[in-house]
C-alpha cells in the first residue's frame, strides 16, 4: 500500500513539474505566422494573406524570394536569390515583382517582430512556381455568334487581352483552364453563371434558349482550385437561332346549332404561343379537319393562308363526329399538333364540373373554383368567359388548364359594372368536351342607368294593367333586385308600389278618375337606377264612360248621314248644271208638219201693206241661259246666212216710215253686245201694225230670189266685242199664221261674225221646198240644225227678180 501511494505522489509531482516547463516555454517562444495563400500577378505583384502568430507582433514581413530556373532542382545554391518584400501591421502584403513572370518558382515567408525588437518568428517558408497561384488578366469577349442549325447554342470567340497572357495555346488546349461564362437574357435581369470547358481561342456553349438574344461575360483561372479566379471579361451580345416551337398552342372551338342542310357553323379559337415555347416568330398556322372515318374535309372556309397574326377561323362542320387539328410554324419547323374532338349533333355531352363558383377579388379579377365530375377523370378543363350584352355579340375569352388545375384567377377583360358570364367545361380527350356550367357575376355593381318603359296594357273602369320592358342588360350594371313603380295625378299625391324583379306586368287598382304619370325604376344592390320615360293614363268617372259610349255612336251616325247627304247633293248639282241634252224624238213637235208658208199666197199689194218695224237681236249670257227653257249646255260655232239677193218691196202710201232711233237701237244693242264663249245671239222680225190687222192681202208680184249660206269664223276684236252692222233692208219672211218669224241670222251683204253658246234644237228633218237658206253642217259632236220652214218669202234661186 505505501509503495503504491508513493508511486502515485511521484506520478503527480511530475505532471506537475512537466506542466509548468510547458507554460514556462510558451512564454519563452512565440508561435510564428502561418501562410494561408498568395496571389501572383504576371510581371506587377504578389499579394499573400497569413494568420497572425502568438502573442500579437507589432509589425510582419513579407519577403518573396525569385529562384532562378537553373537552380530550381537545387535551393540551398550559394547564388544570390532576388528577394522582393513588403512590410505591413496586418495580416497581408503585397510586394512589386519588378516586371517579373509567374513562371519562376519563388520562396514566401513571414516574420513576425515583437515590441522588444529581439524577439521575432518567421513562418515556414512555402516554395512554389509562381502559375500555380496566378490570377489570370481578364481577357477579351471579340463576339458571340449563333451556330446554324443548333438553336441552342452560342460561338464565343475571345483572346488575351492587352497583357501577355501566362498560358501557353498548347497548355489551353491540354486543359490547363478552368472557365466560367456569365450570361444573361435580354429583358431579364436573373443573371446566371456556368461552368465551360474552353479548349481553343473560340468554343461553343450550348445552355441557352432558341430565338433569345443574351449578353454574355467569360473567365478562366489556371489549373485547379489553388489558382484564383480572373477577372470578368468585357459583355457581348449575341442571339440564337430559331427552332420549331416546342409546343402546341392552346385549341379550342365555339360550336352553334346545325341549319337545315346539317352542317353546324363552327369557329376555331387558338392563344399566340408564349416565347418560351415557341422558339422563333411563328410565321404561319395550318389546320385540318376530318370526320371519324378519316375523311378530310374540303371545305375549310376561312381557315386557310393563317398568318402568325390569326387566331380564330370559322367554317362548316358535319352533324357527325368530326376532330380538328392546328400547328404553328416558324423558321425551325412545325409545332406538335393540337387537337380539338367535336360530338355529333345528337350524341350527349359528357357531365360538366360540379360545385362551380366565382368570386369577385377586386374590379378587374374573379377567382374561380370547381371540383371535377364525380365518377369521372377529365384530361383537363377549359374555362370561358365574355361579357354579356343584348345581342351577346362580345369577344368570347378562354383559358385552358391541366386536369390537375381547379382553381384559376381570371383577369383579361373584365371590368366593373358589368356583366359577365363564367362558365367550366371538362375535356375528356377523344371523346370531346363536356356540358358547360356557367355563372353570371359582376366584380362590382352600380345603379341602373335606364329605366323600364311602361306601357299601357288595357284599361278597365279604375283599374290599369301596365306591362313593361326589361332594361338592357348593358344600361343595368348590377342584377336587378325589385322595380318601384311610381303613379301621380293633380289631385292625388305621389304614390309608389314596389314590383318583383321577375314580373313584367302589375295591374292598379281603384284609381280615382283623373290623368296619371306613371314611370318606373330598377333597383340594384348599390340603389335605385334611373327613371324610365313617363306614361299618361286617363282614368274617367263612371257616369262619364256611359255617356261617351251612348253619344258616340250617335255622333259617328249623325256624321254619316250628313256625309251620304253631301254625295247625293253632289249628284243633284252635277244633274242639274250638267244634264244631259234632251232627245229630240221624245217632243210634242216630233210629229208636227208645218204648212207651207207662201203656197198661193202672193205679195201685198203696191201700196205696201207690209212694215219692218225692227229687227232685234237679243244676247244672251251664261246666267240668263241657266234660267231660259233652252237650257244651253255647250259652245259651237253659229253659222250666218247671208241674203245676198233679195226683191224690193213695193212701196206704200200708208206705210209707216221707219224711225231712225229704232234703227238706231238695233245698231246699239248689236255693237254693245258680249262676244263670248257665254252668248248666243237670235233675232226677232216683228210685222207692222197694219201688216198684221190685214185679213187676206192681195197676192204681191213674183219675187225671185237668190239665198246663199256663208259660215265664217269668228273675229274678235278688243274685249271679245261682237260687231253686227244691220242693214236697214232686211230681208222679211212671213207666216200665214203668226205675226211674228224668227230666223236664224240677219246680215247685210257684207259677212258678221260672231260666236255663240248654244243649246243644240231638236233635230228637225228640214223640207228642201221651203228652205230660206242652205246649211252648212260642220264636224260637232252634236250638230246643229235650222228649221227655215218659217220663212214666207218664196224664191226661186235661177230667176232673177222681176224689175
Amino acid at each position: 500500500m505505501e509503495q503504491s501511494a508513493a508511486v502515485m505522489w511521484t506520478c503527480l509531482l511530475g505532471a506537475t513539474f512537466a506542466l509548468a516547463a510547458s507554460l514556462t516555454s510558451s512564454n519563452t517562444d512565440p508561435r510564428p505566422p502561418r501562410l494561408i495563400d498568395c496571389v501572383f500577378m504576371n510581371r506587377a505583384n504578389v499579394t499573400c494573406r497569413w494568420e497572425p502568430g502568438d502573442p500579437p507582433a507589432t509589425r510582419y514581413t513579407l519577403q518573396v524570394q525569385r529562384i532562378p530556373g537553373i537552380r530550381r532542382l537545387n535551393i540551398s545554391s550559394k547564388l544570390p536569390l532576388t528577394t522582393f518584400s513588403c512590410t505591413t501591421s496586418g495580416s497581408s502584403c503585397t510586394a512589386a515583382l519588378s516586371g517579373s513572370s509567374v513562371s519562376f518558382t519563388f520562396c514566401v515567408s513571414v516574420t513576425a517582430h515583437s515590441a522588444s525588437q529581439s524577439e521575432h518568428a518567421t513562418s515556414e517558408r512555402r516554395c512554389q512556381s509562381g502559375r500555380l497561384e496566378v490570377e489570370l488578366p481578364a481577357v477579351a469577349l471579340s463576339a458571340v455568334k449563333q451556330v446554324k442549325g443548333h438553336p441552342r447554342c452560342l460561338n464565343v470567340t475571345w483572346s488575351g487581352g492587352l497583357v501577355d497572357f501566362p498560358v501557353s495555346l498548347p497548355e489551353i488546349r491540354a486543359g490547363n483552364l478552368t472557365s466560367q461564362i456569365q450570361f444573361t437574357e435580354g429583358g431579364q435581369f436573373d443573371v446566371q453563371v456556368r461552368d465551360v470547358a474552353v479548349r481553343d481561342r473560340s468554343f461553343l456553349v450550348c445552355v441557352f434558349r432558341p430565338d433569345t438574344s443574351y449578353s454574355v461575360r467569360l473567365r478562366h483561372r489556371f489549373m485547379g482550385a489553388t489558382s484564383p479566379w480572373s477577372q470578368w471579361s468585357n459583355e457581348v451580345w449575341g442571339g440564337t437561332a430559331e427552332d420549331a416551337p416546342s409546343a402546341a398552342p392552346a385549341f379550342w372551338r365555339e360550336v352553334k346549332h346545325a341549319d337545315e342542310s346539317g352542317w353546324r357553323p363552327s369557329s376555331l379559337l387558338w392563344q399566340p404561343l408564349r416565347r418560351s415555347v415557341a422558339n422563333g416568330r411563328v410565321l404561319f398556322y395550318n389546320v385540318t379537319c376530318e370526320t371519324s372515318s378519316s375523311h378530310a374535309l374540303r371545305d375549310h372556309g376561312s381557315c386557310t393562308d393563317l398568318d402568325h397574326s390569326v387566331t380564330s377561323c370559322s367554317l362548316l362542320l358535319p352533324a357527325g363526329r368530326c376532330s380538328c387539328s392546328l400547328t404553328a410554324s416558324t423558321s425551325g419547323g412545325a409545332s406538335p399538333e393540337a387537337h380539338v374532338w367535336l360530338l355529333g349533333a345528337s350524341e350527349a355531352e359528357p357531365p360538366s364540373p360540379s360545385l362551380l363558383s366565382v368570386t369577385p377579388l377586386d374590379d378587374s379579377r374573379l377567382d374561380v373554383r370547381w371540383a371535377a365530375p364525380a365518377g369521372w377523370s377529365p384530361g383537363g378543363y377549359v374555362v370561358e368567359w365574355r361579357s354579356v350584352t343584348e345581342k351577346n355579340s362580345n369577344v368570347l375569352r378562354w383559358r385552358r388548364l391541366n386536369s390537375s388545375c381547379t382553381t384559376v384567377v381570371i383577369s383579361e377583360g373584365v371590368r366593373p359594372l358589368e356583366r359577365f358570364a363564367v362558365s367550366v367545361r371538362a375535356l375528356y380527350g377523344e371523346k370531346g368536351a363536356g356540358q358547360n356550367r356557367t355563372v353570371y357575376v359582376y366584380t362590382r355593381q352600380g345603379a341602373p342607368s335606364a329605366g323600364p318603359s311602361v306601357e299601357v296594357k288595357q284599361i278597365s273602369g279604375s283599374t290599369v294593367k301596365l306591362t313593361w320592358t326589361p332594361v338592357p342588360v348593358e344600361l343595368l350594371h348590377g342584377f336587378i333586385r325589385n322595380y318601384t313603380l311610381h303613379f301621380t295625378s293633380e289631385t292625388q299625391p305621389a304614390r309608389s308600389v314596389c314590383v318583383p324583379a321577375h314580373t313584367l306586368s302589375y295591374s292598379l287598382k281603384n284609381l280615382s278618375p283623373g290623368v296619371y304619370d306613371i314611370f318606373m325604376q330598377a333597383n340594384t344592390e348599390a340603389g335605385a337606377g334611373a327613371a324610365g320615360p313617363v306614361t299618361n293614363v286617363h282614368i274617367g268617372s263612371a257616369d262619364l264612360s256611359v255617356v261617351v259610349w251612348v253619344v258616340l255612336p250617335l255622333i259617328l251616325a249623325s256624321l254619316g248621314l250628313v256625309m251620304v247627304a253631301c254625295l247625293a247633293q253632289t249628284k243633284m248639282v252635277k244633274e242639274k248644271l250638267f244634264q244631259d241634252v234632251p232627245d229630240p224624238s221624245l217632243s210634242s213637235l216630233a210629229h208636227w208638219t208645218p204648212k207651207p208658208a207662201l203656197e198661193g199666197s202672193a205679195w201685198p199689194a203696191a201700196a205696201g201693206k207690209l212694215e219692218l218695224r225692227y229687227s232685234e237681236v237679243v244676247l244672251l249670257g251664261e246666267s240668263e241661259l241657266l234660267d231660259s227653257d233652252l237650257s244651253y249646255q255647250s259652245v259651237r260655232h253659229l253659222h250666218t246666212f247671208s241674203l245676198n239677193r233679195y226683191a224690193q218691196l213695193p212701196a206704200s202710201a200708208n206705210q209707216t216710215p221707219q224711225s231712225s232711233t229704232e234703227s238706231e237701237k238695233l245698231t246699239e244693242s248689236l255693237t254693245k253686245a258680249r262676244s263670248s264663249s257665254d252668248a248666243a245671239v237670235y233675232s226677232d222680225v216683228l210685222l207692222s201694225p197694219t201688216l198684221q190687222s190685214q185679213q187676206e192681202p192681195p197676192p204681191p208680184p213674183p219675187l225671185p230670189l237668190s239665198v246663199s249660206v256663208d259660215g265664217v269664223e269668228p273675229q274678235l276684236e278688243g274685249d271679245r266685242a261682237l260687231n253686227v252692222s244691220p242693214h236697214s233692208e232686211s230681208p222679211l219672211s212671213q207666216s200665214s199664221d203668226s205675226s211674228s218669224v224668227s230666223i236664224c241670222s240677219v246680215s247685210p251683204p257684207r259677212q258678221a261674225s260672231f260666236e255663240s253658246v248654244y243649246n243644240p234644237a231638236p233635230s228637225l228633218q228640214p223640207r228642201p221646198d221651203h228652205l230660206c237658206g242652205t246649211m252648212l253642217l260642220l264636224p260637232f259632236p252634236r250638230p246643229v240644225f235650222v228649221d227655215m220652214t218659217y220663212c214666207a218669202a218664196g224664191y226661186d234661186p235661177y230667176v232673177s227678180p222681176a224689175v
